[in-house]
């Protein structure tokens, strides 16, 4: 192979990864956590509480975590490439905890709300933001992975 058609190889590839990824962010997270901004904006027009544990401080990005993360692992089930395979599993197996982590905590949290025991919004907010970021990484990790042929 020569070394310009290898270097034209590599380039494709990342120019791939870097509109699946754009896809992926403006089409998929941005529209994903869509809610929590419209969410802010109601509360900015009714001159209520918008600070950051009363706008997730209830469980709403562990929901998106969850599609978020789920997503991830689809992308790297949708291709049945022999490359990477460590990796590929590490991103699924890391995914798929995300998805049932994020998943078993907010039904926590809205069984506890159902039952009206109180809930530390601060530290809900805190831990979803972790698992949210936590997601993201996994997630794009997985983007980026899934199109390595």
């Amino acid at each position: 192979m020569l070394a310009g058609s290898a270097d034209d190889r590599v380039t494709a590839i990342w120019a791939e990864i870097r509109t699946k990824l754009a896809r992926w962010f403006f089409f998929g997270v941005t529209i994903a956590v869509m809610p929590i901004f419209a969410n802010a904006l109601s509360a900015l027009s009714r001159s209520t509480d918008t600070s950051y544990e009363n706008l997730v401080g209830r469980g709403e990005l562990l929901l998106v975590s969850a599609g978020i993360a789920a997503a991830g692992v689809g992308e790297l089930f949708a291709r049945q490439e022999t490359k990477l395979k460590t990796p590929r599993l590490m991103l699924v197996g890391a995914g798929l905890l995300l998805v049932c982590l994020s998943s078993y905590w907010f039904a926590d949290i809205a069984s506890a709300i159902q039952l009206k025991q109180s809930l530390d919004n601060n530290a809900i907010a805190a831990g979803s933001t972790v698992l949210f970021g936590c997601t993201l990484g996994t997630s794009g990790c997985s983007i980026i992975v899934s199109e390595i042929k």
